[in-house]
């Protein structure tokens, strides 16, 4: 996916692995939405991520203007939900698992590292016990971790925003 750290554009491809969740957002805005890896294209190939961005919707064939950054380097709730997506992206390979690790990243995005009560805040969701049980164990483990590990966020021109692991090198750019 990333050889340069300078801007792209990306497609959006299909949603990859996950299900169907229900959340609700500023305790207003209840809806279907699907949670989980998502599959993108550019010029240099394919890859998947997980959304930074529960308020703007994307569409399957958007293309959007990607600029990567270290998560870290972003600071704030970006660098815990990256810690998130670097510690865990990779183990999770089921739609349980996946629909879990998207719960956990919009949660931190939305309410904070460390809060992982899906039934309040700004970000809330229903799911099956078992991924949201699993949402707040990725939470828990993340807001633990003294030596955050970076991501990549790919802040995206209009919203759309992702996190991914950069599968070339995690260097400190």
């Amino acid at each position: 996916m990333l050889t340069t750290w300078r801007p792209f554009d990306a497609q959006f491809m299909k949603s990859a692995v996950g299900e169907n969740v229900t959340i609700c957002l500023d305790g207003q805005n209840v809806h279907s939405t699907f949670a989980g890896k998502l599959g993108f294209r550019d010029n240099s190939g394919t890859w998947l991520s997980v959304c930074a961005d529960v308020r703007s919707p994307i569409m399957q064939g958007q293309i959007c203007t990607i600029h990567p950054a270290n998560s870290v380097k972003v600071g704030g709730r970006v660098a815990a939900a990256g810690n998130i997506v670097s510690r865990f992206f990779s183990r999770a390979q089921s739609a349980d698992e996946c629909a879990a690790l998207q719960l956990a990243v919009w949660k931190v995005l939305e309410d904070g590292p460390g809060e992982a009560d899906f039934g309040s805040g700004h970000f809330q969701a229903m799911a099956n016990s078992s991924v949201i049980s699993l949402a707040q164990q990725f939470i828990v483990a993340a807001a633990l971790d003294k030596s955050p590990q970076p991501a990549v966020y790919l802040a995206a021109t209009g919203g759309q925003s992702q996190l991914a692991i950069n599968s070339t090198s995690s260097s400190d750019k």
